[in-house]
């Protein structure tokens, strides 16, 4: 998969951190909010939202560049697919989330759920995103003439032990 990389990371990655963090933080602070009526927690799970939001609309610009760059015929089209529609059902979860409080930034059962619901979907979306990165690791040829699979995604430095002299190397 052609990716967007910086410094050798792919941008994608490297925004979707933001998303992957933030909603979810956001419904741990609405559940505290939930649980001590404390305002603050309900102000701080807003703007947490409204940052995850922001940030999963620049990752997904990113993503959409990967997804445009892949070869029509690919499996790894048939997974972005699944990956987009899983962030997209997320993202709408947490747009209908901060819609329902912008007036007043404290939640009701409704927004309490959504949050719930825009973590999950979160989340799975970035397991799925982790598992598709894994999925199309690279692959070589070991000196020996042994498959080699190298995951660079994974900070596993046992795996370029493993692999010993092949044809892949770390990312420069």
């Amino acid at each position: 998969m052609q990716k967007i990389t910086i410094a050798g990371q792919p941008l994608h990655t490297i925004l979707m951190a933001a998303p992957a963090v933030l909603i979810p933080f956001g419904f741990i602070l609405d559940a505290l909010h939930s649980a001590t009526g404390d305002e603050d927690y309900a102000k701080a799970s807003y703007l947490s939202m409204a940052g995850g939001v922001i940030g999963a609309l620049a990752a997904s610009a990113a993503g959409v560049a990967d997804y445009v760059a892949e070869p029509p015929e690919g499996e790894a089209k048939h997974e972005g697919q699944l990956h987009a529609i899983l962030t997209g059902a997320a993202m709408l979860a947490s747009v209908g989330n901060l819609i329902l409080r912008r007036s007043k930034r404290e939640h009701t059962v409704g927004a309490l759920a959504l949050s719930a619901i825009a973590a999950a979907g979160t989340l799975a979306s970035t397991v799925y995103g982790k598992r598709m990165d894994g999925e199309h690791a690279e692959v070589g040829m070991h000196t020996d003439q042994d498959k080699v699979r190298i995951d660079h995604t994974n900070l596993d430095v046992e795996q370029y032990v493993t692999a010993g002299p092949s044809n892949l190397h770390a990312p420069q």
